[in-house]
């Protein structure tokens, strides 16, 4: 038995081109498992920045939120206090209803006063 006859190589016969070919297969495969992993490791970094973006997005709609929250209290209590003296006038209003209807009426009689003199007056002076 000769020397290449006792090494497993060459055992089947053409084994050496079978090892070449699956050594070039493990390399290509080692260099797609590489830019598989650099694909992996970019978008790990695209996601970590995604997520500091939401992040950022997050504490900026929280505050705008808070915000926006202020402004409805503060509406609503303008709301309230526009009500108050809604109901205040209201209430004032049938008060200075008769007033005015008093005052209308007193005019009224003065009027008829002012009037009956000057016919009184007017009739006693020379034509």
């Amino acid at each position: 038995m000769s020397a290449a006859e006792g090494c497993p190589r060459y055992r089947w016969g053409g084994g050496g081109e079978a090892v070449l070919r699956a050594r070039a297969e493990a390399a290509g495969y080692r260099r797609l498992l590489r830019a598989r992993a650099a694909e992996v490791e970019a978008l790990r970094g695209a996601v970590g920045a995604l997520h500091r973006r939401l992040e950022g997005l997050r504490d900026r709609r929280s505050g705008e939120v808070a915000k926006y929250q202020e402004r409805v209290a503060e509406l609503e209590r303008e709301i309230s206090e526009a009500e108050a003296e809604m109901l205040r006038c209201l209430r004032e209003y049938p008060a200075l209803l008769r007033l005015r209807m008093a005052l209308e009426a007193e005019i009224a009689a003065y009027r008829e006063m002012l009037e009956g003199e000057e016919l009184r007056l007017g009739g006693l002076g020379p034509p």
